[in-house]
């Protein structure tokens, strides 16, 4: 076995361990139940960490599959999903689009199991796609023509939480970050925008031609809890300020891969809730497969229609 393939007795020991070094909850149990269900999905795709600078938030890991399966059928039979959740039928619904090839990638918790199912659409889709699929809820349906009114025309990934109740829209938007363009983001959430030195911070590590940014709105009433802004694939040996407990998971959550993927993402909320949110590569090679999705940019890329449309050659 290569050190980058997936084991799961090794994963079951550094997943353990990792929880404990950043204060997180954890359950063998739980996590055993996650390994064998989705057994294929770890053995031949991706894995990634995920924490928070929260003190007290839990120790969060992902697969990445690397081809289309039905990950909402595994959690029902498992149990980890009830067999009625319209989260998941939402996610059966978009899985739809495109001919059925979105690939689906999952979110556990450390403690808890199951937390979100994703969809990686095969490309930078047109928002009205996704928007207008049946099973998307009217009070999400009519934030269209606000984000097009921001030029967020252009998504990647969906995503429903099962927890939080939340639905995941994953935007290319358009570089660079301006200071207009933050406060435009942020006020979708009702937060602030962020102080002069984090948005130098932010600035300094998000692409400069087209950058992810998400927006997590409730399927009930439509309101946006929160935005996030992501930095993928952080240049190696240099982060920005992300506090203790994440300089702690950094240095010691394991990774295999040939080339470690770290990435952070600023994320705020209404009333305060702003955090920091990091990823760690863990085995699979998961810097070939985000490759993949023409995620990260050569000089002469010009296949992104969020920089086409600004003439851009990146």
């Amino acid at each position: 076995m290569q050190p980058h393939q997936f084991s799961a007795s090794r994963f079951l020991e550094d997943v353990r361990t990792t929880a404990e070094v950043i204060g997180a909850p954890y359950s063998e149990a739980a996590t055993r139940a996650v390994l064998e269900a989705y057994a294929p999905a770890f053995a031949e795709g991706a894995v990634l960490w995920r924490a928070t600078d929260r003190r007290g938030d839990g120790l969060n890991y992902r697969f990445y599959a690397r081809r289309p399966m039905d990950t909402v059928t595994v959690a029902r039979r498992a149990g980890f999903i009830a067999a009625d959740d319209p989260l998941g039928d939402l996610v059966q619904a978009w899985n739809t689009l495109y001919d059925g090839t979105p690939e689906q990638s999952c979110d556990f918790d450390a403690a808890r199991g199951l937390t979100k199912t994703w969809l990686y659409l095969g490309g930078t889709r047109p928002l009205d796609d996704v928007l207008g699929v049946a099973a998307v809820p009217d009070p999400v349906r009519e934030h269209g023509p606000r984000f097009h009114r921001l030029g967020l025309d252009y998504v990647r990934h969906v995503c429903v939480d099962y927890g939080h109740r939340t639905v995941n829209l994953y935007f290319r938007a358009r570089g660079p970050l301006t200071e207009t363009q933050c406060r435009d983001f942020t006020e979708l959430a009702g937060a602030a925008a962020p102080d002069e030195r984090l948005y130098g911070e932010m600035t300094r590590f998000l692409s400069q031609g087209a950058y992810t940014f998400s927006a997590t709105l409730s399927p009930v009433d439509g309101s946006i809890e929160r935005v996030a802004f992501y930095a993928l694939k952080l240049p190696d040996g240099s982060r920005p300020t992300v506090g203790a407990r994440l300089t702690t998971f950094f240095e010691t959550a394991p990774s295999y891969d040939p080339e470690e993927m770290n990435a952070v993402a600023w994320s705020f909320g209404a009333g305060g809730g702003t955090y920091l949110k990091a990823e760690r590569s863990h085995c699979g090679d998961l810097v070939s497969l985000i490759k993949g999705w023409n995620t990260f940019f050569s000089q002469s890329d010009t296949t992104d229609p969020v920089l086409s449309a600004r003439g851009e050659k990146r």
